[in-house]
């Protein structure tokens, strides 16, 4: 099965804790911000990722574009579908700028690496700002957990990379000349910048207007009750697909989520 991919841009966001810089926060401007439509050969969608909301960006000085044409409804109706057409959503992980749009979905199967539940049990204090479980905490009963790689639908295989958080994914995808790694957030993480910021004025950013961006304990148990009367997704036996992603002559090319080199493109 091949696959067409369509990088959709949300937005552009800008992380800033003092807009004078004098603690040395460094600069993390205008950053484009992709979901990823796949379609396949029966003109079947699936979403990867769900973009951010200009009103959870973590930072005291914190910014965001969004425009009309930034919004996912506007941009699947450009290909022809609705939210309600889309069945499959992929997580490559849960944080705020990948995870915002979950609800927009009602009829999708959320996939995600079980691991990403449970790395937030133990949550360094600099990485509670990285989620926003408001986004999809009511979902909950539509998540499904993978414990490791598995293809899903075939030619279409998700991969525990792990790193940038406890259980990020990558995608793989099977296309007509060469094989797209969508390889979200893997090249980096974020997490560092916070621990740039002073203890007197992170405390005083929790303490105040930035309390909201901090993880609530009381969710904490809800998760834990959860995850563990939640089955793992039962991924199909090795083998069943014709075509092995991992069996191909085929170019690789891997594609980051926050790409400048994707804007104004239509088709990878």
């Amino acid at each position: 099965m091949n696959y067409k991919v369509h990088p959709l841009l949300n937005g552009f966001f800008t992380v800033a804790f003092d807009k004078t810089n004098n603690i040395k926060f460094p600069k993390v401007e205008n950053i484009p911000s992709f979901s990823f439509l796949l379609i396949d050969e029966n003109n079947e969608p699936v979403l990867v990722d769900t973009g951010f909301n200009i009103n959870h960006i973590p930072g005291s000085d914190s910014s965001g574009i969004k425009k009309d044409e930034h919004n996912l409804e506007y941009n699947l109706k450009k290909f022809g579908f609705s939210p309600g057409d889309i069945k499959t959503v992929i997580q490559t992980h849960l944080h705020w700028d990948h995870a915002a749009g979950i609800a927009l979905f009602p009829e999708a199967e959320i996939f995600v690496q079980k691991s990403e539940i449970e790395g937030l049990f133990n949550l360094r204090e600099n990485e509670e700002t990285s989620y926003c479980p408001a986004h999809w905490i009511d979902s909950l009963s539509r998540f499904r957990l993978i414990d490791g790689d598995c293809e899903i639908k075939p030619g279409l295989e998700l991969v525990m990379s792990a790193g940038h958080t406890e259980g990020h994914q990558s995608v793989k995808i099977n296309s007509e000349d060469a094989v797209i790694t969508l390889i979200g957030d893997s090249p980096f993480t974020y997490e560092w910048l916070w621990t740039l910021v002073p203890d007197e004025l992170w405390k005083s950013f929790r303490a105040g207007e930035g309390s909201r961006f901090f993880w609530q304990e009381r969710l904490s148990q809800k998760l834990y009750d959860w995850v563990d009367n939640q089955p793992l997704y039962e991924c199909p036996e090795n083998g069943k697909w014709d075509e092995k992603l991992n069996n191909t002559d085929k170019e690789e090319i891997k594609i980051f989520s926050h790409d400048p080199g994707l804007i104004g493109k239509n088709i990878l």
